[in-house]
């Protein structure tokens, strides 16, 4: 029952993609839906974006190390984050117009083919980086329920690229609320059989649970380091931004952020739930087995069936967003922007092509990076460094503060992104592993970034087009 659910629901997304794919005429239909989505679907896409392997694998296996409270962080920070776009940003973003985020740059600070350059090498390995980690939580899927893990990152990875390869954003929009609807049944359900397991044991209640510290003691900078980056990089992020692009108004990109933000806040608090539940109901269990346990004990298979394809359809809503994005960033930044700087995208003869091989070659490195990796919240996290160090506050600042200079954005830019990179270099294997503690890493590039952006734009005698 179990596999006959995982394989439907995986059919279903493929053809998905596949009856989507004749509004995919040009490389913006690909790569934005003509700009033509609704509320329903830019909110699931929005939310889709965040519901990956950080905020319920990673999340409940945080919740059952040390707390519920600790397994919603990555929740509030992805959540909060898109809550806090739609609050500031995206409508404006939206009325902007472009593809991708370097597009606002260019119109706030002026078009700059260096930029362009820095943005599209620093952003694959962060897009690439969370793609992985969607891959890994996959592969952990399926071999936590007895599947192959090698099998599982295959099968997995060929079905993301084939829905997004056919159907571009409007295959990955259909996807992401068909996904969505999955998860907001599947894991409120999973959190709801949790707590009737713990009423029948009679160990501990659900109001100890829920009284457990916020931030249990010493874990201070670890909650730093899961909440604050998301907290404040969606707002431009490429996934995200993609989205705002890809709403039928700038109303409708503002919205689909809070309500999207919502709902991730919602399936995280479930999510740690389960972890905290799972760890006094399965004590000597590894905690990252404790939901998959849950949901082998208190399920029957065919809702069982259900909740795996949830767990998949989490991993697989981020992992379209992702090559969606990486597509982006090729086909736009590099091709278009780069080389052909004088064209529209549309008119360009191969960017369409260009989009769908990229979505082909990042699943393959992808993959091949999956079979070795590990940590999913700390692979998500670390691979962001580069290039939100460097471009988080420019972009941001671009948007909130019209002082803002070139000249500004240029040294936060260097600033941050030294920090940033140096941080990447610290947290991955190399000759910098292990040099300091990267936990406020991020943090840090952002803080210095501000300063200098502030500093040098008031400064500068020539303010940015606003």
């Amino acid at each position: 029952m179990l596999i006959a659910v995982v394989i439907v629901y995986l059919i279903a997304t493929i053809l998905t993609g596949a009856l989507l794919s004749r509004r995919t005429k040009t490389a913006s239909d690909f790569l934005i839906a003509g700009r033509q989505l609704g509320l329903p679907l830019t909110t699931a896409t929005l939310a889709a974006i965040q519901l990956g392997a950080g905020v319920i694998i990673g999340g409940a296996e945080l919740g059952a190390e040390s707390g519920m409270w600790p397994g919603v962080w990555y929740g509030i920070g992805c959540g909060g984050g898109l809550i806090v776009s739609g609050l500031l940003v995206a409508a404006k973003l939206r009325k902007h117009g472009g593809i991708v985020p370097l597009d606002f740059f260019g119109y706030r600070y002026g078009e700059r083919k260096g930029v362009r350059l820095w943005g599209w090498l620093s952003n694959i390995p962060s897009l690439l980086g969370i793609f992985v980690a969607q891959i890994i939580a996959a592969g952990t899927i399926f071999r936590v329920f007895g599947f192959d893990y090698t099998t599982g990152v295959i099968i997995c990875g060929i079905a993301i690229m084939l829905y997004s390869v056919l159907g571009g954003m409007w295959g990955v929009a259909a996807t992401n609320l068909i996904q969505v609807g999955i998860i907001v049944i599947g894991i409120p359900l999973v959190a709801i059989m949790a707590l009737l397991e713990l009423g029948s044991t009679g160990t501990v209640t659900a109001g100890a649970i829920i009284a457990t510290p916020f931030i249990p003691p010493g874990m201070f900078t670890r909650a730093v380091f899961i909440i604050v980056p998301f907290l404040l990089s969606i707002s431009v992020s490429y996934d995200a931004f993609m989205r705002y692009q890809s709403a039928s108004s700038a109303r409708v990109a503002k919205w689909g952020c809070i309500l999207g933000g919502v709902i991730v806040i919602f399936i995280s608090l479930c999510v740690g739930l389960i972890g905290a539940i799972g760890r006094n109901v399965f004590p000597d269990l590894e905690s990252g087995a404790v939901l998959p346990m849950m949901i082998q004990e208190t399920l029957s298979p065919l809702f069982a069936g259900l909740v795996v394809a949830s767990l998949l359809a989490a991993v697989m809503s981020t992992g379209n967003c992702l090559l969606l994005s990486l597509a982006g960033c090729f086909s736009r930044d590099l091709y278009n922007k780069v080389l052909n700087p004088s064209a529209e995208i549309d008119d360009l003869k191969h960017s369409k092509l260009i989009s769908r091989a990229v979505i082909v070659g990042a699943m393959v490195v992808g993959v091949v990076i999956a079979l070795r990796g590990e940590g999913i919240i700390y692979t998500i996290i670390i691979f962001n460094y580069p290039y939100m160090g460097s471009m988080l506050v420019p972009l941001l600042g671009g948007v909130l503060w019209k002082r803002a200079t070139w000249k500004g954005a240029l040294a936060a830019m260097l600033a941050g992104g030294a920090i940033g990179v140096v941080s990447f270099l610290a947290g991955i294997p190399g000759p910098l592993n292990g040099l300091f503690n990267i936990d406020l890493g991020l943090f840090l590039a952002y803080a210095v970034s501000v300063v200098v952006f502030v500093g040098v734009s008031l400064r500068d005698r020539e303010p940015g087009i606003t």
